[in-house]
């Protein structure tokens, strides 16, 4: 296998698609610094899974898109594609299910986002699968095949786990390790599972004792139950009669409420009248009020506006007053700063006087010297120039010497080293001449090797075996996505199941046989939790919507009866006489159960209350459209022509079975509009038809009775009809996935039996590969050695013909060195005596020119002096000249101010005049404004003293119109509960007869009222003996009445377990065997390789530094034991020929670079990777060490291709083929290819 091209789109620099191809063993890519070399290795390590931003030298995946540059709009999209060739080959090739063809492409491409997406062979894959296809080919993002530029440094630094790694890869174990990974996840879920059916049967054997005890408790609770329902139905009329008596006594009640409203109606309207009389004074009253007080206020206004104008015009004949002062005090400052200013300028011009010929007498004599030391200065330079020139001869006879005598040094080193390399040679071909014999048996020796390692090769050879194991591969993997998308499908249909059966098939309350009744964590404000009141225990009471259940007719009509039953729905349900015997303590007790939700009565008589509407008589006034304003009215046919259409309410619900359905039927006929005053007449007429008890309910929503029309459409809940629709989905999933479970055992059985046999195959294979790979390694180190010895015979060839040249020219450059060597001595003499002659003239120059140097510093000191003192005497007189004019200038300010305050002086007296004129009028003004403020403050107060008082007598009337109030809403109150009690008792009643025939067919309600009418029965206690069933009954706890039929069921399940117990056991002994057989494998790969890498690292160490020895060797990890030291970290430890052995930290970049060379060289020549890429590896090389590291991949290049980058000249004529990398445009790089090999037969014709 080979790479073939690499195509990069958008990926960094390369903005236009760019496609390297690579046809040659060795190519190189060249080109400047900062061109985009580097980003073809990024590119490679990012195609082949590469997830690091930080390693690809970026800080997001979306960097490495090109971002644009200027005149240039940057990518949305990069991608990368690397095309293998000859994938399908026999020991360098690709072994996975997605290499179908001998071409492999993969392809990785990246969005602004981030999103990375795979392809091979344009099929879209997971970064896993690519991981997967590349694991044993020594190909990866960090593998040992992209050596990116400064890896070769940092492998010094590697861990030993990380060292570890490439011995891994390079022996193949990161395959072995994924299969041990995915074994070893197959055994915990085996032991999972185990542990799962382990738990499942300690359950069921629980169960089963429990359903034993359950079956017997449910004999004896079905006798109690039946003698409880005669006693109850005795108890229950009774309760009727007590309900009768309540009825009658809250109607008396009623009566006596109405009369007392009438009264405190009246009483009402009296006091109101009275309020509204005393209103109209206070509102009048309140006018006035504010009339005077809005007087009151003006005239403080005015009062406000005169006292300010009075005090600001005081402020203001003050303020000028002040300023005539402060101007009166500037103008004698003035007139005094003009005297001193004065005197100050006349003392100045007297000074400036007196100083004057003294500058004049200085600037003469300051120039006199200056003529004097230029002079001097000139004969001082004449002497330094000669001093200069005769140092400078000196210096250069010095010089002379110097080099006469280092040539002559070198002359005598390169002597040496001439005669050392003649002795080397003459010593080098002696031992050539005795090596020859014994390389040529060696050649013929592995000749003969090679040829029995081929014959062993292709024995091995056996396309079938694998097409077999392929396909066999190839069904197992169809098989498992099959049977994952089962499972999902699976997953979800019974995540879908189970909550439609909570919701369809609800939990009862009764606790379980075993429960006693002391669990602490139990949460007693449930419904699931019985309550206790005077000592004697509540029954759990079931809700009627999780009981309820309806026919297949009943189904049709669930929208209405939602609407119908939203009364009672949430109600509780009583069931038997011993629920029925405790109803007077629960409807008495409202918040006893189920957290203070109200028992099964009151919430229905509270639904009830105000919904009615009264019939005739009893009717509260308004018609039936007044009391619905947003119901929708219908029509209905006549009563009698649509009887054969009413469906009695029983034939549609199937459970439980309750009076509350009997007399109540269901009118299947649509209904037509009607305007108010028909749907009246439709309402009185059926009620006059209907006897007591019976309801028609229509599809809309009405309910007709004898007690008028009440319309439901808002209580609907939609419960039945949920209810309905879940039940029908139910059935289809239980189906449905019936179907599923059944598919599921059958695929996985298959895949067992194929998994089998694909185990078998694979280990035979794998035997076969392993077998295949140490010969094809034997037979690579046969070939090596015998061209090794090939090339080593025709370099002793080159050396025994050149021998003689070398020794003759080495002799030659001995006798040319003699005679150099004899001119040098020669001219050393000449120098040394010409310098002895010059060293007298220099020493009279030097004393000359220190004499004069003395001269001239005497007179450049007098200059420096005499200047000095000039410039004291000129700054003086500056200075006094500055101040005589600033001080004219303070005495023409002066002169300016005195002016200016004469004249604000005399304006300020003006105006002061003008204001004290106008005082005396403010000030009348004001008194005047004081007075009448004070008159309008008493009417003011008057007038509201009038409305506080109307205030006090309004809120006594109001007072007495609130009691009024009070007292009417009092009676209103009274009235309306003494209305609910008796519809409380009405509804009570009814019901109370409606469960007496559920329990009596024939009894009669109206009949028995009248019997009670007619005299008062007496009715026996039974209370002792309910008491002591409820009792025995409540021993038995809840009692399970299906534990017969769960008990076979469980026994059914039962027998199985033991089954699959026995083969999951059997299956976790097999994981458990290949989990040692592949830790056995792994061991001996790489103890193995790590030995041939070792051997192969020693002879390049020695190769490359010309002796020496280098090792890699295992830590002693203490952490681990004996039988697995093995799997510890390597360290690298190299000894150069002459030095001590150590690690390579401490040896020279140049060095380390090539001990790491030799460890990956050493690792391709045991596993040899598709291809090697290396960035600069060279950088830290001299000429000599880069000639051995082409020299090595030379030796490589048969069975590794190889590209590189570098700005080595020596490196590049290694290449069969240059890539050149120019940046033409700021930011965007191009490739330019050139083939050497077609270059040179293009310019041999032209030479």
């Amino acid at each position: 296998m080979r790479l073939k091209s690499l195509k990069l789109s958008g990926f960094k620099s390369f903005a236009n698609p760019t496609t390297f191809t690579f046809k040659h063993d060795i190519t190189a890519i060249v080109g400047p610094n900062g061109c985009g070399k580097s980003n073809v290795i990024d590119a490679i390590r990012w195609v082949l899974g590469e997830t690091s931003a930080k390693q690809l030298r970026g800080g997001a995946m979306s960097d490495v898109i090109f971002a644009g540059v200027e005149g240039r709009a940057g990518k949305s999209l990069a991608s990368v594609e690397l095309t293998f060739e000859h994938t399908q080959d026999e020991s360098t090739g690709i072994r996975h299910a997605l290499n179908l063809y001998h071409e492999l492409t993969l392809r990785r491409q990246v969005t602004k986002e981030g999103k990375s997406d795979y392809y091979i062979n344009g099929q879209k894959v997971r970064r896993r699968d690519v991981v997967d296809v590349f694991l044993g080919t020594g190909l990866g993002a960090r593998s040992y095949a992209v050596i990116e530029q400064g890896m070769i440094g940092r492998i010094v630094d590697s861990s030993p786990m990380q060292l570890r790694e490439f011995i891994e890869e390079a022996a193949g174990v990161s395959r072995y390790q994924a299969r041990r990974a995915e074994t070893e996840k197959q055994l915990n879920e085996t032991k999972d599972n185990l542990a799962r059916l382990n738990d499942l049967q300690g359950e069921l054997k629980k169960q089963h004792k429990t359903l034993i005890r359950q079956a017997e408790s449910a004999k004896k609770y079905q006798a109690l139950n039946d003698e409880l329902f005669e006693l109850n139905k005795n108890d229950l009329l009774k309760r009727i009669f007590e309900a009768w008596q309540y009825l009658e006594a809250k109607k008396q009640d009623k009566d006596k409420s109405a009369q007392i409203l009438h009264e405190l109606e009246q009483a009402v309207g009296k006091a109101k009248k009275e309020l509204d009389v005393h209103s109209a004074k206070l509102a009048e009253a309140n006018w006035l009020k504010d009339d005077a007080r809005d007087n009151y206020h003006n005239a403080r206004m005015k009062e406000q506006t005169a006292e300010h104008n009075y005090y600001s015009l005081n402020q203001e004949i003050a303020s000028c007053e002040d300023k005539i002062a402060r101007l009166t005090e500037l103008k004698a400052q003035s007139e005094a700063s003009i005297v001193e200013n004065q005197q100050s300028i006349d003392e100045i011009d007297k000074e400036l006087g007196q100083i004057s010929p003294d500058v004049t007498e200085g600037a003469l004599k300051l120039t006199a010297l200056q003529d004097e030391l230029t002079q001097a200065q000139g004969v001082f330079n004449t002497a330094k120039q000669q001093v200069s020139e005769l140092t400078q001869k000196k210096n250069d006879l010095e010089n002379t010497h110097k080099l006469a005598t280092a040539q002559k040094n070198r002359l005598l080193t390169s002597h040496e080293r001439v005669t050392k390399k003649y002795q080397e040679l003459i010593n080098k071909h002696e031992n050539k001449e005795q090596n020859h014999d014994k390389e040529q048996d060696e050649i013929k020796s592995l000749t003969n090797h090679i040829v029995t390692l081929n014959l062993a090769i292709d024995e091995l050879s056996d396309d079938d075996d694998r097409q077999v194991f392929d396909e066999k591969s190839r069904q197992v993997k169809a098989l498992q996505d099959e049977l994952s998308a089962l499972e999902k499908r699976h997953a979800s249909m019974m995540g879908e199941y189970d909550t439609l059966h909570k919701l369809v098939h609800k939990p009862k309350h009764a606790p379980s046989a075993d429960d006693d009744g002391t669990d602490d964590d139990t949460d007693n404000s449930g419904a699931d939790t019985k309550s206790c009141v005077d000592g004697i225990a509540l029954p759990q009471l079931d809700l009627l919507k999780d009981s309820i259940k309806l026919t297949r007719d009943g189904e049709k009509y669930a929208d209405v009866l939602d609407k119908f039953l939203g009364f009672w729905l949430d109600a509780r349900v009583l069931d038997g006489e011993r629920d029925f015997s405790l109803l007077p303590l629960i409807n008495h007790l409202p918040t006893a159960m189920d957290g203070g939700k109200r028992s099964h009565d009151d919430k229905k008589d509270k639904k009830k209350d105000g919904k009615k509407a009264k019939h005739k008589g009893e009717t509260s006034g308004l018609s039936a459209h007044e009391r619905l304003p947003s119901m929708v009215l219908y029509t209905a046919p006549n009563f009698r022509q649509s009887s054969d259409k009413l469906i009695p309410l029983t034939a549609l619900i199937k459970s439980p079975t309750l009076a509350l359905w009997q007399g109540v039927y269901l009118l299947d006929v649509d209904i037509q509009t009607l305007d108010e005053k028909g749907f009246d007449k439709l309402v009185t007429a059926w009620a006059d038809e209907l006897a007591q008890g019976v309801l028609i309910l229509t599809k809309t929503g009405w309910i007709i009775g004898s007690f008028g029309v009440v319309h439901v459409s808002a209580l609907g809940q939609g419960v039945l009809s949920e209810r309905a629709e879940h039940a029908k989905r139910l059935d289809e999933l239980e189906e449905r996935l019936g179907q599923i479970e059944s598919e599921l055992d059958d695929k996985q059985r298959s895949l067992k039996a194929m998994m089998s046999e694909l185990d078998v195959l694979r280990v035979a294979q794998e035997e076969r590969h392993a077998k295949h790979s140490e010969l094809t390694h034997s037979l690579h180190e046969s070939k090596a050695k015998l061209v090794k010895l090939e090339h080593q015979i025709s370099q002793d060839k080159l050396i025994w013909e050149n021998f003689n040249s070398q020794k003759i020219s080495l002799s030659d450059e001995l006798s040319e060195l003699d005679g150099e060597l004899r001119l040098m001595d020669d001219e050393i003499r000449r120098s040394m005596t010409a310098l002895d002659e010059h060293l007298p003239i220099l020493q009279v120059a030097q004393n000359t020119l220190n004499v004069l140097s003395v001269s001239v510093d005497e007179l450049s000191g007098k200059v420096r002096q005499m200047t000095q003192d000039r410039q004291e005497l000129t700054l003086k007189q500056t200075t006094l000249t500055q101040n005589k004019a600033h001080a004219t200038r303070l005495l023409e300010l002066s002169h300016e101010n005195v002016a200016k305050a004469d004249a604000e002086t005399k304006e300020l007296i003006a105006q002061s005049v003008a204001m004290s004129e106008r005082l005396p009028v403010l000030e009348d003004a004001f008194e005047q404004a004081k007075a009448e403020t004070a008159e309008l403050k008493v009417q003011s107060e008057e007038h509201e003293a009038v409305a506080k008082t109307l205030v006090i007598m309004q809120g006594k009337l109001e007072e007495n119109l609130a009691n009024a109030h009070a007292k009417f809403a009092a009676a209103q109150a009274s009235i309306a509960n003494a209305h609910a009690d008796v519809a409380v008792g009405e509804s009570r009643l009814a019901d109370l007869g409606e469960q007496m025939l559920g329990m009596n067919e024939q009894f009669n309600l109206p009949s028995t009222l009248a019997d009670f009418r007619a005299s008062t029965p007496v009715f026996a206690d039974n209370s002792s003996r309910i008491e002591q069933i409820k009792a025995d009954i409540e021993k038995l706890g809840a009692v399970n009445l299906a534990a017969a039929a769960e008990l076979a069921e469980l026994e059914e399940r039962v027998s199985p377990l033991d089954e699959q117990v026995a083969d999951i056991t059997d299956s976790m002994k097999k994981l458990q065997d290949a989990i040692r057989a592949i830790d056995d494998k792994t061991k001996q790969l790489f103890l193995g390789m790590l030995k041939a890498v070792n051997d192969e690292m020693n002879a390049l160490f020695a190769k490359v530094f010309g002796g020496g020895q280098a090792s890699l060797t295992l830590i002693d990890d203490e952490s681990l034991p004996k039988a697995d030291k093995w799997r510890a970290g390597l360290v690298l430890m190299a000894q150069p020929k002459g030095k001590k052995n150590s690690r390579l930290a401490v040896l020279s970049g140049g060095e380390k670079t090539l001990t790491a060379l030799s460890l990956i060289f050493a690792i391709f020549k045991q596993h040899p990777a598709p291809f090697c890429v290396l960035d600069e590896v060279d950088a830290p090389l001299d000429d000599a060490n880069v000639g051995r590291f082409t020299s090595l991949i030379h030796e490589l290049s048969d069975s590794v291709q190889f590209i590189f980058i570098s700005h080595n000249k020596l490196a590049m004529q290694a290449a069969h083929e240059l890539k050149g990398i120019t940046m033409p445009t700021a930011g965007i790089s191009s490739l330019v290819t050139v083939d050497l090999e077609e270059a040179e037969k293009y310019l041999e014709p032209r030479e």
